[in-house]
């Protein structure tokens, strides 16, 4: 199968809980930044997948699945594992718990967002690649420069030299590193997500007068992003998606 024969998928199709991870609407703070990531995620997963199917995937920390419409052409079995009480995960874990599957029983692990989150994250990889078959794949983004939030459960950022070395030291090959965002638009990133929490803090007047600043936001985010060199993304950026190979 080639990357051009890749189940078609479509975010679009998706329940509205979802959209509003991945394509938040131009009113929403994080609607640019958010919506290069899906598009980088729909990219990357067929570039590496293309040739592959009847997968067995463990999205790790899954939240809401983001991403599962867009391999569920080439997967026979998608499982979602995240901690507390998540409707949307088939395994509920506690703070700490390991994994409950056998040494190389999946084929992908997907972790979108999460190591950021992570206080112990030498064990979350190493369960990451005790879980994947030899040759298995890792697809990780998360955050090089970014705001504090998520408290109090928002623990790491990384450059992207750190990111390919924790990789490494867990067993991976790093075969791509994928820069959302670069470093021209970021400082416009982390002024908007401040002006929304503002507006959100003084309640519906606040988030009325945001909107058009949001919108805004959104232009100055793009023109900046696409100014920003592709030599400096790779080393500067809000966000990293890794895929490692294990080895």
């Amino acid at each position: 199968m080639s990357k051009l024969n890749f189940p078609l998928f479509n975010y679009k199709d998706q329940p509205d809980y979802v959209r509003e991870i991945i394509s938040p609407p131009l009113t929403n703070a994080y609607s640019y930044v958010s919506n290069r990531l899906r598009e980088t995620y729909e990219s990357v997963l067929p570039k590496y997948l293309a040739a592959m199917k009847d997968l067995r995937i463990l999205d790790y920390g899954c939240g809401v699945k983001p991403y599962r419409y867009v391999v569920e052409g080439v997967c026979r079995e998608y499982i979602g594992a995240d901690i507390g009480e998540n409707a949307n995960a088939e395994i509920q874990l506690q703070p700490g718990e390991l994994l409950p599957f056998e040494d190389e029983s999946f084929d992908v692990v997907i972790s979108s967002q999460v190591l950021e989150h992570v206080e112990e994250f030498d064990k979350y990889l190493n369960e990451c690649n005790r879980v994947l078959r030899k040759g298995g794949l890792l697809f990780l983004s998360t955050h090089g420069t970014w705001q504090f939030h998520a408290a109090p459960y928002d623990f790491n950022r990384w450059t992207h030299l750190g990111l390919k070395s924790l990789l490494t030291r867990h067993g991976f090959e790093v075969i791509g590193c994928n820069p959302v965002l670069g470093q021209l638009a970021v400082p416009t990133q982390l002024r908007l997500a401040f002006f929304e929490s503002f507006a959100n803090s003084i309640g519906t007047v606040g988030k009325i007068l945001f909107k058009p600043v949001a919108m805004l936001g959104q232009l100055k985010l793009m023109i900046e992003d696409k100014l920003t060199p592709a030599r400096v993304k790779e080393r500067d950026s809000a966000i990293f998606l890794l895929t490692g190979k294990k080895n």
